[in-house]
């Protein structure tokens, strides 16, 4: 707030001094001689009267005659293709000037330079301008961060294998003279690559810690400014900086807007940034002690001369974790919060259920509930708690429940068609069943994803049959379906075009290499995952009707609920 403070007042004294400026010239130019206004038919009288001595008779561009005696100023104006003016000098004793610009210009002009002078000198002392903004910018990305308090045992879902190298690697960091008396040379650089909230700024902190080192971070887009020569002047300061505090860690985040592939012809500032970084990583320069360690949600779109080994001698793939990369994060994220113990039973059966799901994700996952469970005063996090988050993390947040009793009806029967649909082709297979508008659904089957699993034809038309039941469902007991089924037809279009296009066929192994067959087989395909989502909703009436009626009076089943309902009226 004090900073502010001296900024804005820094502003306001620059702007006073200027309108003071302007005021002293106004005043001196308005209490100077005073100027007497004359006609022009007046001009000539007026000088014969000083007939005996030399008088000063100014022209200006705009017209303006200005009369310089003894007595005082005299102003007037020219008429047009006047020849008055040339035959008063041929006359009279008279000094004749012409200018081209208003006798105020230099005035106004030295105002004006000193304005300009004093705003420059404020910029220069704030550092945003000159050389004080230089020297900010190259100081602003090189100082060291306090050394991170995350260690390796704190970063979850790290695959063995990578885990197993990454240690290789700070074992020779650690201990370089037994590395070398082996032929092994330190690494230089590390590239950490995978899909965003994996854990790869997490991981760099940890091997900072874990190697005890200075820790200088910083992202790629900090390296890129307007100013010709800042951004490798940036990148030289940043080395410069690290190898006076060795042992050191050099971490920048989104490298890809630094290290980008540079163009054919470059010569644009960001290049140049580039180059400055390929010296400095392997140019000649003592790096010995510092390890370079990069992040990116983009490896293909890296320059080849930064990823080389020499540069770059390490290269990670963080991918997103799978079940037990997320149990992992998941006991990670749930060491210090207070669980019932229905939800920490379930916690594996939760890492099973969140396939796709990032680190980032998990961690979201977890303080959305957390935060539930504060706003409604609970002493512990519940079932519903976390449902409600994963609810809230994979379509968003709830919408206006539906008041119409009719539209109610619909989503209820159109959900049910997909729960039925699910619980019998592939039982346990759902989560939940919901006619609480979330996001842009106003209902929805949430499943149960499979980690890694292996489609076959009979899956994959299944899971068209599921896909389109909701429709089906929608037409066998109200007539018509609705335009919410837009959504569903594009999925189930997408995987019968990926069965056509893979040759899961029901009638073998079979690629269709022409437009027409493949629409026709797509056709085919389309027909027979209709026919079973009827075939199955018709077999099943009593569990259908009898979902559609639990499900329009509470309004949210778990899957449970859904098998339950199934499994009962079968056994029935």
């Amino acid at each position: 707030m004090k900073l502010r403070f001296n900024k804005t007042s820094m502003i306001a004294s620059v702007i006073t001094v200027f309108l003071i400026i302007s005021a002293a010239v106004i005043w001196t130019v308005q209490t100077g001689k005073k100027t007497v206004q004359i006609p022009f038919s007046s001009v000539e009288k007026t000088i014969s009267q000083y007939n005996n001595e030399t008088i000063k008779l100014n022209e200006y561009k705009d017209g303006k005659l200005l009369i310089e005696t003894s007595d005082g100023k005299f102003e007037s104006h020219v008429p047009p293709n006047s020849q008055m003016v040339d035959k008063l000098v041929e006359n009279y004793n008279v000094q004749y000037s012409y200018e081209a610009s208003s006798p105020y210009t230099p005035w106004i002009l030295g105002a004006l330079v000193i304005f300009i002078a004093a705003i420059g000198f404020y910029l220069a002392k704030s550092g945003k301008g000159g050389v004080g903004a230089a020297n900010t910018m190259k100081q602003s990305v090189s100082k060291p961060s306090p050394l991170p308090s995350i260690s390796l045992a704190d970063v979850g879902g790290i695959q063995g294998e990578m885990k197993d190298e990454i240690m290789q690697t700070l074992s020779v960091l650690k201990d370089p003279q037994s590395a070398v008396k082996m032929g092994l040379n330190p690494p230089k650089g590390i590239l950490l690559y995978g899909p965003p909230g994996t854990g790869k700024t997490l991981l760099a902190q940890a091997i900072a810690k874990e190697l005890g080192a200075t820790f200088f971070s910083a992202s790629g887009s900090a390296f890129t400014e307007m100013f010709v020569g800042v951004g490798a002047s940036r990148v030289r300061t940043l080395f410069q900086n690290a190898r006076k505090h060795k042992p050191a860690v050099i971490f920048i985040d989104e490298v890809d807007a630094l290290a980008g592939k540079r163009k054919q012809h470059g010569g644009e500032e960001s290049e140049k940034t580039l180059t400055e970084l390929l010296v400095q990583l392997d140019g000649g320069h003592s790096n010995d002690g510092i390890l370079f360690i990069a992040a990116t949600n983009r490896k293909d779109m890296l320059d080849d001369a930064f990823v080389r080994p020499g540069r770059i001698d390490f290269t990670f793939n963080v991918p997103l974790p799978d079940t037990k990369g997320r149990k992992e994060i998941i006991e990670i994220h749930t060491k210090n919060r207070i669980l019932a113990d229905d939800v920490r039973n379930s916690l594996e059966e939760l890492a099973e259920s969140t396939s796709g799901f990032s680190g980032a994700d998990l961690h979201s996952l977890f303080e959305t509930a957390s935060r539930r469970a504060v706003n409604k005063g609970q002493s512990m996090i519940t079932k519903e708690d976390l449902d409600y988050a994963l609810d809230r993390t994979i379509l968003g947040s709830a919408t206006r429940a539906l008041q119409d009793v009719n539209t109610k009806r619909r989503v209820a029967i159109h959900e049910s068609g997909h729960a039925l649909v699910a619980a019998v082709t592939k039982p346990g297979s759902v989560r939940k069943a919901t006619i609480v508008p979330r996001g842009q659904a106003l209902g929805y089957v949430a499943p149960i994803p499979k980690e890694m699993h292996l489609s076959t034809t009979t899956d994959m038309l299944d899971q068209t049959a599921m896909v389109l039941a909701g429709g089906v469902a929608e037409r066998l007991y109200l007539g018509e379906h609705s335009i919410g089924v837009s959504g569903d037809v594009q999925q189930a279009k997408h995987i019968i075009e990926q069965m056509v296009d893979t040759g899961l066929l029901e009638d073998g192994f079979t690629l269709t290499f022409n437009k027409v067959d493949k629409e026709r087989k797509m056709q085919e395909l389309f027909q027979k995952a209709l026919e079973r989502a009827e075939s199955i909703i018709k077999d099943h009436s009593e569990q259908f009707e009898t979902l559609v009626d639990v499900l329009y009076k509470k309004e949210t089943l778990e899957g449970t609920e859904v098998q339950d309902i199934v499994d009962l009226s079968k056994a029935g």
